[in-house]
């Protein structure tokens, strides 16, 4: 047997260990592990990776949402303030105003120029000019600012034409006067404003007139939901049946105010739903009765005729009735609201009007206009489009709102 000389030995456990070094090495890059830190136990590493593999197929338990970063910054609105307590809610009088920016441009403000332009110099002929021009350009027409001149003509002194505080006062006086010469009973009006002309006659019927654009269905509607408001009754007329749109538009409006409506099948007569929508209103003690007619102008004799049959024929169900007439404009047609009030009134006894779409793209002037050509009272007034929009109309709010100084 031969035994390996010292030197050989040697040599030999050199290679076994380098090769068994060049294994684990080669072992260790393939799988890509370190070796376990010390202070660590054998088999801490594999309980870890089991731990957070278990939880992470776990359903019932949740992640830990990281922390969030304080807010350096206060915020400028405090939490317990609401967004709507900061929204500023405006009144009538300020919605007013809104719907009368247009006119009080054209009037005051251009006055107010005028007079500036003019230093303190303006001769009578110059103001009374100015004051025509500026009138006509507001739709108040020509006829009713010729009498507006000559009114502040007659009363205003020589010397206190370049006074522009002085020119302005007596026309604010005069165009009050125009407005309030209709009102019959401004106090019944004010307490009541649907039952202004009844003498509180019940059921008061209310008979709704103009044409179709206008916003007499709304105003119908408007109308019935303020009654509600008030603890009165209502029962309501769709008697424009050529209008479907109309009907259906009624019929939401009757919903919102807990009224009876009377509706027959499109085409109808008109008169025929006016006399069931009083007899129905009778019959339920309502206090209030509005019928909603429909407003065809291309035939003036058709419409008079029509208008005259539901007015006979409401009077067989209650002779006092209707006991106001209320026809409906749109303020932005300007003059030609005025030839519609004209031809209105010869169909039927209007007794008062209802002015609309007064929302500053339209010219309040053809209020004045109305007021002093016709003589008809300005019942109620709208600015937009809620039901808070339309309210009673008052001469002095009016013209306030006209002349308000904030106004620009």
């Amino acid at each position: 047997m031969n035994y390996l000389s010292s030197d050989q030995f040697t040599i030999a456990v050199s290679i076994a260990v380098s090769v068994i070094a060049l294994l684990i090495i080669v072992n260790l890059i393939r799988n890509g592990k370190k070796a376990p830190p010390k202070s660590l136990p054998k088999d801490s590493i594999r309980e870890t990776i089991i731990d957070i593999s278990e939880r992470r197929h776990d359903p019932n338990l949740v992640p830990e949402k990281p922390k969030e970063k304080s807010n350096k910054f206060v915020p400028d609105v405090p939490k317990e303030v609401s967004p709507k307590d900061t929204i500023e809610i405006h009144n009538w009088f300020d919605r007013l105003k809104t719907g009368l920016r247009k006119t009080h441009t054209q009037i005051v403000h251009g006055l107010d120029e005028f007079f500036i332009s003019k230093q303190d110099k303006a001769t009578r002929e110059e103001a009374l000019e100015t004051l025509f021009e500026l009138l006509v350009q507001a739709d108040v027409g020509v006829k009713t600012s010729e009498y507006l001149v000559d009114k502040v003509k007659s009363r205003i002194q020589k010397e206190d034409y370049s006074d522009a505080k002085i020119f302005k006062n007596i026309l604010r006086e005069e165009i009050f006067n125009i407005l309030t010469a209709t009102r019959e009973n401004p106090k019944g009006t004010l307490e009541n404003p649907l039952q202004s002309l009844a003498d509180k006659k019940l059921p008061h019927v209310v008979v709704i007139v103009g044409v179709n654009g206008v916003g007499k269905t709304t105003t119908t509607g408007k109308l019935a939901f303020k009654s509600h408001l008030r603890g009165q009754k209502v029962v309501i007329g769709a008697a424009d049946t050529f209008r479907a749109a109309a009907v259906e538009q009624l019929a939401v409006w009757a919903q919102r105010s807990k009224a009876d409506m009377i509706r027959l099948k499109e085409g109808s007569d008109p008169a025929s739903v006016a006399f069931e929508t009083v007899k129905k209103a009778s019959e339920n003690n309502a206090s209030i009765c509005l019928i909603d007619t429909a407003g065809r102008l291309q035939n003036r004799q058709d419409l008079m005729q029509e208008l005259a049959k539901i007015g006979r024929v409401i009077a067989k169900e209650n002779p006092d009735a209707p006991h106001e007439v209320l026809l409906v404009l749109d303020a932005t047609t300007g003059q030609n609201a005025l030839q519609q009030a004209r031809v209105f009134k010869e169909v039927v006894n209007i007794t008062g009007l209802v002015l609309t779409k007064l929302d500053g793209t339209a010219k309040g002037g053809i209020a004045i206009a109305i007021a002093a050509e016709l003589g008809v009272p300005i019942r109620y007034i709208g600015v937009g489009e809620s039901v808070e929009d339309l309210e009673v109309f008052e001469a002095h709010e009016f013209v306030n709102a006209l002349f308000s100084e904030t106004n620009n």
